[in-house]
């Protein structure tokens, strides 16, 4: 009796395994590609003025800032928010990072969320909508995926598992 196996199956079936688990936690996607790019998304918001969406400052507060804060623009007061959004180890910045989810923020901070909806006489001036708005935010994400995924498949042709 002979007993027949054949290498390049077992190699085959070796590799799919190792790429599964390479697929399967996507954490190196989120911090290595797309939050770099996110964060980069919000630094173009705040230096646009939201896109050039953002309503101005009401004229007088504007004359004030220029005086208490010069150079600092919409949202920018302090500079706290614009930091916390962009800055992974900022105090007040959230980041949760799973195998399948990417979760940006800032946290600890009560006025962001009266700039993104608008309140009373404060108009709406959206940064983290803004990422999402249109199809830019979509197709970058998906090309850095697509690297991501050659980068995984690569390696799990080395035989790598990370």
């Amino acid at each position: 009796m002979f007993d027949i196996t054949f290498d390049t199956l077992r190699k085959t079936e070796q590799f799919l395994n190792t790429l599964d688990v390479r697929l399967r936690d996507q954490r190196r996607l989120w911090t290595d590609y797309v939050m770099p790019f996110t964060h980069s998304e919000i630094d173009d918001i705040f230096d646009s003025g939201g896109r050039g969406r953002w309503a101005d400052l009401d004229p007088l507060y504007a004359a004030r800032k220029a005086v208490t804060h010069p150079g600092r623009g919409i949202l920018e007061r302090e500079g706290t928010y614009r930091d916390a959004a962009t800055t992974a180890g900022h105090a007040n910045s959230l980041v949760e990072v799973g195998p399948t989810e990417l979760v940006l923020g800032v946290s600890g901070l009560g006025y962001p969320a009266f700039h993104e909806a608008g309140a009373g006489d404060l108009p709406a001036r959206p940064v983290y909508d803004l990422i999402v708005a249109g199809e830019r935010f979509e197709e970058r994400t998906a090309q850095l995926a697509e690297k991501w995924s050659s980068e995984e498949i690569a390696a799990a042709e080395r035989g790598g598992i990370s």
